[in-house]
């Protein structure tokens, strides 16, 4: 019995690390740590029921979690707050049955460890003290420093913009001299650019992008690989996880007298609640397609297109901001579109790209709205992020948010206006942390606040930054997502 104790005890701990999403160098050390912890503390039921059980249970929770994501973060810990119910069960549907499975057998394994398991040894105070050594360096007592970092990170992000709700931005406007009419910021989801036609990709999943005259960007770099951790940084001021929500796009069009429209599909929880919510609030006028409660249904994102002419259609004598937030390629991708168009053996990554042909076909859509109008235009259109692949199965593909590879921030950012008459490619690195600069001279705004500069005037660093995980590191430093992955249709 005590041999089957061991080992359903190692089971336990290997779980355990790999559910909390340890995947550092050191994980035979944490694995061994938390091994010895297990069996060291568990002659005293205080300990197991009293340590053990609740930190143990919150990483059951949070197994699906971390073997698909990692482990905790802000992104991690701002999507799983800010999520709709919808979106919830969107995300246990897509888990695939081996992911179950293995949760099923943790959970199996640590009520067996609970309830049977239990080690005696003479020198019972000595080993106590050394099983509390071992838990301090194992992976459950990483688990949870990750999870307070995440946590402190968030309170902190929400108290800014909670703040900034009742705020008034102090943008000192030097000058403001728009040069369009219609000034249209599209707002994309999940779209890594390297599966693009538009930027190269081998499959036609961007007709429209690819042909129409336009500057794309290669090389502009997300701030951050989850939306509610990204958006704020990109849509507002910030350097890196220091944020000032209340000067972002919306006040700065505001104080140049532009009327501001914010159209969005992605769900609407309060105006207190998510980073987005709260600066879409500022707008003039904001439409929500979902509301964030149960009733919160797959509306698709071509019901945002009779919204969009109805804005367009507004008078107004001076210049007008459109601001349209989709659900573009967010996860589950199959029901996010109306038809799998190119119907590969690989499901997932076959309705992704998909996903991206129906983007394409929304873009196409509003530029004509605009030229309609016969009104000087300007749209711009990135991604709050891309995704990375976790199968393991070759011919499959699952791609998730993640933040250990390039692909998760190499994003599209695509300007479309009436006098753009090439189609050009600026093969540069611009992070989207400088967004907030590009948009105050896209809309012809001059500012004390900070420096207005356009894609080719944008500064070329070296070494640009992204938020991983709860730091800043090195964008170089990331690996890349493997090749095979984008050659598999």
């Amino acid at each position: 019995m005590k041999r089957l104790d061991i080992v359903i005890t190692f089971l336990l701990s290997l779980l355990l690390t790999i559910g909390v999403g340890y995947n550092g160098n050191q994980i035979l050390v944490v694995t061994s740590c938390l091994f010895l912890a297990l069996i060291l503390l568990s002659s005293k039921r205080w300990l197991k029921w009293g340590l053990i059980f609740p930190i143990g249970l919150i990483a059951t929770l949070y197994f699906q979690s971390g073997y698909i994501y990692g482990h905790p973060n802000i992104g991690i810990i701002a999507s799983l707050l800010e999520t709709n119910k919808r979106e919830s069960i969107e995300f246990l549907l897509a888990i695939p049955a081996t992911v179950w499975l293995l949760n099923a057998i943790l959970l199996v394994a640590f009520s067996y460890y609970l309830v049977r398991i239990k080690f005696v040894f003479q020198w019972h105070k000595s080993a106590i003290l050394l099983g509390i050594g071992c838990f301090y360096f194992s992976s459950l007592s990483v688990f949870i420093n990750h999870i307070y970092i995440s946590s402190v990170h968030y309170i902190a992000q929400m108290k800014a913009i909670q703040k900034s709700i009742h705020q008034r931005a102090d943008w000192t406007i030097l000058s403001a001299k728009p040069k369009y009419k219609n000034y249209v910021l599209i707002v994309g989801e999940s779209m890594r650019k390297d599966y693009m036609s538009a930027y190269g990709y081998p499959i036609n999943t961007t007709p429209f992008l690819a042909q129409t005259p336009a500057i794309l960007v290669n090389g502009y770099l997300s701030a951050a690989s989850h939306t509610a951790v990204s958006l704020p940084r990109t849509l507002a001021i910030s350097h890196g996880l220091d944020l000032h929500p209340v000067n972002n796009i919306i006040t700065l069009a505001n104080a140049a007298k532009m009327k501001t429209i914010w159209l969005s599909n992605q769900g609407f929880i309060g105006k207190y609640d998510t980073a987005v919510s709260a600066i879409a609030v500022h707008a003039t006028e904001k439409q929500f397609l979902k509301k964030g409660n149960f009733l919160t249904n797959n509306t698709s994102d071509y019901a945002l297109l009779p919204l969009f002419k109805q804005a367009l259609a507004q008078p107004y004598k001076g210049s007008k901001l459109i601001v349209v937030h989709i659900m573009g390629s967010h996860e589950n991708f199959c029901d996010r579109i109306k038809k799998d168009i190119y119907g590969f053996k690989d499901k997932d990554l076959s309705c992704y790209l998909s996903t991206y042909n129906q983007t394409d076909s929304i873009i196409k859509t509003i530029v004509n709205d605009l030229k309609a109008t016969q009104e000087s235009y300007s749209l711009f259109y990135f991604s709050d992020h891309g995704l990375n692949n976790v199968s393991t199965v070759k011919g499959q593909t699952q791609l998730v948010h993640g933040d250990l590879y390039k692909q998760n921030y190499e994003v599209p950012l695509i300007e479309i206006a009436s006098d753009i008459k090439q189609h050009i490619k600026v093969n540069k690195k611009i992070s989207a942390f400088d967004f907030m600069s590009i948009f105050s001279h896209w809309i012809g705004v001059k500012t004390a606040q900070l420096p207005a500069f356009s894609i080719y005037q944008a500064p070329q660093e070296k070494s640009i930054q992204v938020l991983s995980g709860n730091q800043m590191v090195p964008f170089s430093r990331l690996k890349n997502d493997p090749d095979e992955i984008i050659k598999r249709h």
